[in-house]
């Protein structure tokens, strides 16, 4: 699924479950029928209480219900992440900035690794 489909897999949850937009805002509590329908075009990503409510309404994960924003997200992050351990890789330090380089820079790698696992 392509970051352009987001809202695309809780609109068929949503309809596999026989609920409408009202019926649905009325369940979370948090929001309207029109954001529920501005999340499933992808117009407006919902706010994190709304996230979690979609997650315990739908029990998938809010990276299964809105696949291409975490796909965006995750991209972005992942390429912050590599630039911020670059920047620590490649600096000079001396004392305790220097041991809390080595910490991030350990994290790093215990990140990177355990992902292998």
């Amino acid at each position: 699924m392509t970051s352009t489909s987001v809202g695309t897999y809780l609109r068929f949850l949503r309809r596999k479950s026989g609920l409408s937009q009202r019926d649905l805002a009325r369940i979370l509590g948090s929001v309207t029928a029109n954001q529920i329908s501005r999340h499933e075009r992808s117009i407006s990503p919902p706010s994190l209480l709304t996230v979690f409510g979609y997650q315990v309404v739908f029990q998938k994960s809010v990276s299964d219900i809105f696949p291409g924003l975490f796909h965006a997200v995750e991209i972005g992050v992942e390429e912050r992440l590599r630039e911020f351990e670059n920047e620590l890789g490649n600096s000079a330090a001396s004392g305790r900035d220097a041991v809390r380089i080595a910490r991030r820079l350990e994290w790093f790698w215990e990140r990177t690794h355990s992902e292998a696992a």
